[in-house]
This record gives C-alpha cells, sequence and structure tokens, in this order.
C-alpha cells in the first residue's frame, strides 16, 4: 500500500461520482481512504492528509446525493435505507448540515411515498406510511391529516377524529377542524333517521364547534325543538334560514319555529308562523287548527 494507490482510488471514486455511479465513487473512496489511514504521517505526507480531508467532507454528501437520487427515482425504501447511512457517515465525519438536512429529508419522503399511496387507494398501506413519518417525526400535522383521511375512507370514524384532533392540535387548523365538523354532522344525521334527539342535537354542536355550517344549525335546531330547548332552536333554525332562504325544507323549519314559540308560551310569534304554511299542502291542516281553533290568532 502506498500513496500512487490511494491517490489512483481517489480519482477513480472522482470520476465515478461525475458519472452518478454512486456505489462504486463510495467505495473507491472508501478504499482510499482505509489506504491513506493505514500509511505513516510521513508515508502520506501533506497531499495524503488533504486526501483524507476531502473524503470525510465527500462521502456524507455522496451518499445524500444518492439518496435523493433513488428517491427521484421512486425507490423510497432504499432512499431511506441510504439516507440513514448518509446519516451515519455525516455523524461520524461531523457533518452537521447533513445530518440536519437528513433529518428533514427522511419524514419529506415518506410523507410523499404514503400521500401517493392515499391516491392510489391503498389505504392500509397509506395509514402505516402514515405512521412511519409519525416516528421520524412526531409533530408532522400533515401526516396526520392525511392519516385521519385514509381512516375516514376506511370508515374508521374514530381512529379519523383522533387523527384529525392530533393534526388540529399540532397547528393544522384549516382543513382538520372541517374534517371532525362533518363527521360529527354524519353522526348528527345518523341520529335524526332513528330519531334519537338527544345525539342529533349533541353530535350538531360539536360539528359547529369545529366549523359552522347551516346543515348544523338545521339539526341543532330540529333536535333542540323535540327536547323543549326551545331559544336554542329558535337560533339555530333563525341562522339556517339566514343562510339558505330558499331552502328545499323552509316550510318545515317554518313549521319547527312555530312549534318553539308556541312552546315559550309567546302565541303572537307562533301565529305569525303558522299563518305562513295556511297554503302549504303539508302543513295546512295543523296549520289551520292552531290559528282558527287552539290559540285563536287574529
Amino acid at each position: 500500500q502506498n500513496l500512487e494507490a490511494a491517490v489512483e482510488l481517489y480519482n477513480n471514486g472522482g470520476k465515478a461520482l461525475s458519472s452518478n455511479e454512486f456505489s462504486a465513487a463510495a467505495d473507491s473512496f472508501n478504499k482510499a481512504l482505509k489506504m491513506l489511514e493505514s500509511l505513516s504521517t510521513e508515508d502520506r505526507g501533506e497531499e495524503g492528509d488533504v486526501m483524507i480531508n476531502e473524503i470525510k467532507n465527500i462521502l456524507p454528501q455522496l451518499h445524500l446525493r444518492y439518496a435523493k437520487d433513488l428517491a427521484n427515482q421512486r425507490a423510497i425504501d432504499k432512499a431511506i435505507d441510504e439516507l440513514n447511512i448518509a446519516k451515519a457517515v455525516a455523524k461520524e465525519y461531523d457533518a452537521q448540515d447533513v445530518i440536519q438536512e437528513v433529518s428533514d429529508l427522511i419524514p419529506q419522503l415518506l410523507l410523499v411515498d404514503a400521500s401517493n399511496l392515499l391516491n392510489d387507494g391503498k389505504l392500509d398501506e397509506a395509514i402505516k406510511g402514515f405512521q412511519k413519518v409519525i416516528k421520524y417525526d412526531s409533530t408532522n400535522s400533515a401526516a396526520y391529516l392525511r392519516m385521519g383521511l385514509a381512516q375516514l375512507r376506511k370508515d374508521d370514524e374514530e381512529a379519523a377524529l383522533q387523527s384529525f384532533t392530533q393534526a388540529m392540535e399540532l397547528g393544522e387548523t384549516d382543513n382538520s377542524p372541517r374534517q371532525i365538523a362533518v363527521i360529527y354532522l354524519k353522526k348528527a344525521a345518523a341520529a335524526l333517521r332513528t330519531k334519537n334527539w338527544n345525539q342529533v342535537y349533541e353530535n350538531a354542536k360539536k360539528s359547529n364547534q369545529y366549523s359552522t355550517s347551516a346543515n348544523a344549525n338545521k339539526l341543532i335546531g330540529v333536535g333542540a325543538v323535540q327536547l323543549k330547548r326551545y331559544d336554542e332552536a329558535i337560533a339555530a333554525i333563525e341562522s339556517y334560514l339566514a343562510e339558505q332562504p330558499n331552502a328545499s325544507d323552509k316550510m318545515n323549519m317554518i313549521y319547527q319555529l312555530a312549534v318553539s314559540f308556541e312552546g315559550k308560551g309567546d302565541n303572537a310569534k307562533a301565529c305569525g308562523y303558522y299563518k305562513q304554511l295556511l297554503n302549504d299542502p303539508t302543513y295546512k291542516q295543523i296549520a289551520e287548527y292552531k290559528v282558527n281553533t287552539q290559540l285563536k290568532c287574529n
């Protein structure tokens, strides 16, 4: 072993690297480094010391470049392996910039890969992918958000709620609250079909806590009427009609308002709403009875 042989290996490494032959370049540089370090200080001289420093600067960047190249080819698993090698080499040679870039890049690559799986409809694989992201970066709000989307597509609402809530707590305050609101709105709608009025009311209120909507207001109102919470019912239904003045169920909402004001003992306002229903085929009969017989509206 002599300096000349080490120089040749070093030059071979440089040529391979310029051709993006990363494995060959790493092999040549590592052999050159081992050979140089085996030489005495006197035998390798100043030239040898310079090459040792250059190789130690090159190797972390080389592995990082190789990882990025693999990522561009969508060979994500291999890219992650190479990034871990880059990080280990960088730690050995104190390349702090590479350590930081690798730490940032690994969760980014995993997130892209998992997102591609989600877009392809591979939900179980996508969820595992997002869990990998979180393993590397527990504060990655995007991973929690997208994992929630995958769980929601699998109809696992409880898991999705946990993921969206975590994403929101980590600062994702745009999409996550809306997704949570939609889940609770669906729960309220399901409860409406079984006439579980307390669940209609509670879930619709929760929905509005995260992101207000006309439909949530409607369901709060309908549930509150049945629970005899008339002030809340009136406020919610009036909000709904203000947002949806031409709603297809407008007459039903007017009826709910009439019932609420009657329940409060405000017969004057109840009469006003019942009178609006006198020409509606669905509510005509009950409206006539209320206006002419029970409430004796003027």
